[in-house]
């Protein structure tokens, strides 16, 4: 029973320090609470998962201070709701044929997406992710444009005028996106303008938008409006979705898959 009070107690004032020093990394904390490297992750992990912080690449962040347009380290981001992701993967995959083209927006369930999609043949991938054009090049003739722009490296994403207007000479069969948070009945929404613009022109552009995400981002918000719910073709997120969540949507007219 100690031992549990003690883990607990630690957790209790990981979040405070937090809280009191905006940020901290994992070594900081491993030093300060006189513990390994590895009982600090899982700390981190289960407060995530409890919405008392949130996790970097490297460390944490205060929940309370951070700003509806603040992104998060996509390596981080990887690290989370990795099996639902990985399950919305496998069923998009399975929705692209080979041949297709695609528009691939930045971000942590595409990217595990891009590697779902490396069985298929021919496929032409318009990109803002240097990293998942790096994913499908070279790879069973397929072909990949990246996107002109400026490149912010925290979250693996071209972005700015130039970004929109590459994305502009191109049209696709499929558009596939990530988002940072969806409000029923209002819409979907990216931590940026700039990765909104992003979003809007690939969707536009497509004969089809889908838009991917795990289901903790529905009922959540971020800074800057893309798309209204019916203005997509396909929804798709994990079966954990809350089904108050699901039937709002349904009500609302969106077609939403649930993997």
């Amino acid at each position: 029973m100690k031992k549990k009070q003690f883990i607990e107690e630690r957790r209790e004032e990981i979040v405070t320090y937090l809280n009191q020093n905006k940020r901290a990394d994992v070594a900081e904390l491993a030093d300060k609470f006189d513990v390994t490297d590895v009982t600090i992750r899982r700390d981190l992990i289960l407060l995530e998962e409890e919405g008392r912080l949130i996790r970097t690449h490297g460390g944490a962040m205060s929940s309370i201070d951070r700003a509806v347009w603040e992104t998060t380290n996509i390596l981080a981001r990887l690290e989370n709701e990795t099996e639902a992701k990985n399950q919305i993967a496998m069923y998009v995959a399975e929705t692209v044929k080979d041949g297709d083209s695609l528009f691939m927006d930045s971000g942590s369930t595409n990217l595990l997406i891009s590697r779902a999609l490396l069985s298929r043949k021919r496929l032409m991938v318009v990109t803002n992710s240097p990293t998942i054009a790096q994913t499908f090049a070279g790879v069973n003739e397929n072909s990949v444009i990246i996107t002109g722009g400026t490149l912010d490296k925290n979250t693996d994403s071209i972005i700015g005028p130039s970004c929109i207007e590459s994305i502009n000479r191109y049209r696709t069969d499929k558009a596939i996106i990530g988002i940072s948070g969806v409000l029923i009945p209002d819409g979907y929404f990216g931590a940026t303008p700039e990765e909104a613009a992003v979003k809007q022109q690939m969707m536009k552009n497509a004969k089809v938008a889908m838009v991917v995400s795990d289901s903790t981002k529905i009922g959540t918000t971020a800074f800057a409006f893309v798309q209204p719910l019916l203005e997509t073709d396909v929804f798709v997120t994990d079966s954990h979705v809350k089904p108050e969540y699901k039937q709002a949507m349904i009500k609302h007219g969106v077609n939403i898959v649930t993997v």
